[in-house]
């Protein structure tokens, strides 16, 4: 069936149809006057007219047991109309017990047959109630008339910007992709790149700090490590100071050589005590943190060379270049995404790196200590073993020539340690060896810090950021714009004489847009309206959502009695007036067009 774009009602038949029994029929002309007074059936006619249709009441209600006459099992509603050809259509709803019929020129259809012919229930209520939008609708009318409205192309939008904001536009598909995803993904953008901004600033903070204290700092440390290597060069020089320490290794080689050719002792206790002590004596201290440190060695290395190769990418960013991490080719529009997590990524490898830092130094000084400690038990447990073996020696009255080279060997070798210092001595020149190693990382690091190409870098690398922050603001402000504009033009269509109808909001404190659902009349926010004003309102919203549509559809007015006069508006090609007149029954006047003398609204006046 051909769609129907102009319905004009010719009549209706009620039948067990709210407070009529037996079948009832009334004719609409091109203007209806249908008065009475109260529970007279005025309403009804409009209830009728929706049920027939779409099986509701003229609020959008489905409760059927409010429609039916009350003593009466079903109900049925016979609607006979003309459409844009002048063709009569009969629509009849019947509804016996829990089952509905819908039969349109003696066929079966369903619901959705007549929405796919004429429109949807919601459209038509839109329509023919004149507060059904506003009142019943609220909230979900805004999808209804977004519905209708035809796109409007991003070139259509931006022919009407000024040139800046289309230049902060330019190269952005606003075509593909919604401006208002687009408006998110900049916003993210900025918080990126404002967090990159503050991330540098501490960074900058940090290396002016350190120059400022530098001198002072340095001077310090100089003047800890001058004294330490003083005292460090006593116990040097002193350790070997008349010791002609190849000698010595030349001596402990003939010893050991001697030793190796002597037969062991006849004492088995002897032997087995002296094997034990060259056994200690040679045993090497072996770390537990050997290869954690290795592998942090490792790592702290792999995310230098990593951090290092990264800052080169980020320097060589550019148009037209191959993003290095995921291939793809860069624009000018992804550019700040993957400037910003390459960014990111750089902020990731420092940190990282800081950690691996503190994790080398804590690892060494636990393994200073344990060395320290093995030390200290291995020259405990030699000095016992000495002393048992030295009792053992006794008790044998005499010396091997074993004996004498193993006792020549432990000095010489006590020799090639301590030289002429004493175990207190030695101890501390290892202390002060160690603290010294402190002190000049410590020394290296100020060194670091006051590095001035680290400051311009850190300082041209802020400047890249607060560009990028500047160029992501502007094009959003050209995306609100671009939005605000885009909605003037697409709700151009919608523009009432009284009547404005808001979509969209902007908020000021973000730029945000957001959706709204807002009308106004004569300037007054419409809540705020009373009924007539509400009713004469609705009448100029019912043509907007015809001129929308392209449905020249009826309007049915209820409580005209209320109105002292109508604004001039375009009218659809029937309208019914209903109005309460006190003391009179249900009379239904019609009039047809080819009788009026001028405009219909014109000469609508109360009756009585």
């Amino acid at each position: 069936m051909e769609q129907i774009t102009a319905m004009k009602i010719k009549g209706v038949t009620f039948t067990d149809f709210r407070n009529h029994k037996a079948p009832q029929s009334y004719t609409f002309g091109d203007i209806s006057y249908i008065t009475g007074h109260n529970g007279t059936g005025k309403t009804t006619m409009a209830h009728g007219i929706c049920y027939a249709l779409y099986g509701v009441s003229y609020y959008g209600e489905q409760k059927i047991e409010r429609l039916m006459n009350e003593k009466a099992a079903g109900t049925q509603v016979q609607l006979d109309f003309t459409d844009q050809n002048g063709t009569t259509h009969t629509l009849i709803r019947n509804r016996s017990g829990d089952k509905t019929a819908l039969l349109l020129d003696g066929y079966t259809v369903r619901q959705g047959d007549i929405d796919r012919i004429f429109c949807d229930k919601e459209t038509f209520l839109s329509m023919f109630n004149p507060t059904y939008l506003t009142e019943r609708l609220g909230e979900k009318g805004r999808p209804l008339i977004l519905k209708y409205l035809q796109p409007v192309s991003a070139n259509a939008v931006l022919e009407q910007m000024s040139e800046t904001y289309r230049e902060y536009l330019d190269g952005i598909d606003l075509n593909t992709f919604p401006p208002e995803a687009k408006l998110k993904e900049f916003r993210g953008a900025v918080r990126q790149a404002e967090e990159q901004e503050a991330y540098l600033q501490g960074n900058i903070d940090s290396f002016e700090e350190a120059s400022r204290t530098a001198e002072q700092k340095l001077s310090e440390l100089y003047a800890d490590k001058a004294a330490i290597e003083k005292k460090r060069k006593v116990l040097s020089d002193k350790q070997f100071e008349g010791i002609e320490v190849e000698d010595l290794s030349i001596q402990r080689n003939m010893l050991l050589e001697k030793l190796s050719s002597v037969p062991k002792g006849e004492n088995p206790k002897v032997t087995q005590l002296q094997e034990k002590i060259e056994e200690l004596r040679h045993k090497p201290y072996v770390s537990k943190y050997t290869q954690a440190m290795a592998e942090n060695a490792a790592e702290v290395k792999n995310l230098s060379e990593r951090y290092k190769a990264l800052v080169n990418r980020v320097k060589g960013l550019r148009p037209g270049a191959q993003c290095p991490a995921c291939l793809m080719r860069i624009t000018e529009q992804n550019l700040p995404e993957v400037r910003n997590r390459m960014l990111a990524e750089l902020k990731s490898l420092a940190e990282q790196g800081k950690e691996r830092v503190a994790q080398g130094k804590e690892l060494a000084g636990m393994d200073y200590q344990s060395k320290t400690v093995f030390e200290q038990f291995k020259a405990d447990d030699l000095k016992k073993l000495y002393e048992e073996l030295k009792g053992l020696k006794t008790e044998a009255a005499g010396k091997t020539d074993g004996e004498e080279l193993r006792a020549a060997l432990d000095k010489v070798e006590e020799l090639q340690k301590y030289g002429n210092l004493d175990e207190d001595e030695y101890t501390e020149l290892n202390c002060l060896s160690a603290e010294l190693a402190g002190i000049e990382a410590q020394i290296q690091a100020v060194q670091d810090m006051c590095d001035e190409r680290k400051l311009e870098d850190a300082y041209a690398q802020q400047e890249v950021c607060k560009g990028q922050i500047l160029k992501y603001k502007n094009v959003i402000s050209a995306l609100g714009e671009f939005i605000c504009k885009r909605t003037e033009i697409a709700v151009s269509s919608l523009q009432m004489p009284n009547v404005k109808i808001k979509l969209f909001d902007v908020v000021r404190s973000t730029g945000e847009v957001i959706n709204v659902f807002k009308f106004t009349y004569k300037g007054r926010d419409y809540s705020t309206l009373s009924l007539s004003e509400k009713t004469l309102a609705g009448i100029e919203i019912t043509a907007m959502i015809r001129k929308i549509t392209g449905i020249d559809c009826p309007i049915c007015v209820d409580n005209t009695e209320s109105i002292a006069a109508f604004n001039s508006v375009s009218m659809p090609s029937q309208t019914l007036l209903l109005r309460f007149v006190k003391g009179q029954p249900l009379t239904v006047q019609s009039r047809n067009r080819a009788a009026e003398t001028g405009p219909a609204m014109r000469e609508l006046k109360k009756a009585g």
